[in-house]
C-alpha cells in the first residue's frame, strides 16, 4: 500500500512510509461540482475538516477567518479556474495543512512524524 504525502513545497508518493517530520500525510478530500451556481469553497473547507479534526470540548463551528481570509481565497480559486490555470492555496489549521486547488479540490493532511520531533519512537504493537 502506498502512502500519499506531501510538504509544503511539493508531493510524493512514499511506498515505504515517512521519513520526514516536515511531512503530511493525506486524510480527506473533497471535490466541490463547478457547475453550481456559486461553489462553495468555504463551507467545503469547513465540512471536510471538521469530519477530521476532533473538535475541543463544546466546539461546534469553525471560524476561517482566524486562519485565513475565506473571501480572498474564493477569489483567487475562482479567477484561476476562469482562467484555467493551475493553482494550489495552502494553509494549517490546528496542525492540518489545507491544499485548495484551482480545478475545486480540497486535500486535508495531517502531520506525521510527530514522534520523531519529541525523539520518542513508537512502539510497535501487537
Amino acid at each position: 500500500m502506498t502512502l500519499e504525502t506531501t510538504t509544503w513545497f511539493g508531493s510524493a508518493v512514499d511506498a515505504s512510509g515517512p521519513s520526514l517530520s516536515s511531512q503530511y500525510a493525506l486524510v480527506a478530500s473533497k471535490t466541490i461540482d463547478p457547475e453550481a451556481s456559486r461553489p462553495e469553497i468555504v463551507t467545503g473547507i469547513v465540512d471536510v475538516l471538521m469530519d477530521v479534526i476532533e473538535p475541543t470540548v463544546g466546539q461546534t463551528t469553525l471560524s476561517l477567518y482566524e486562519y485565513v481570509n475565506p473571501d480572498a481565497l474564493e477569489e483567487i480559486i475562482e479567477a484561476s479556474a476562469s482562467k484555467k490555470s493551475d493553482i494550489e492555496v495552502r494553509f494549517t489549521i490546528e496542525d492540518y495543512l489545507v491544499t485548495v486547488r484551482s480545478d475545486y479540490t480540497i486535500l486535508i493532511y495531517k502531520p506525521i512524524g510527530t514522534q520523531r520531533d519529541t525523539g520518542k519512537t513508537p512502539c510497535p504493537t501487537s
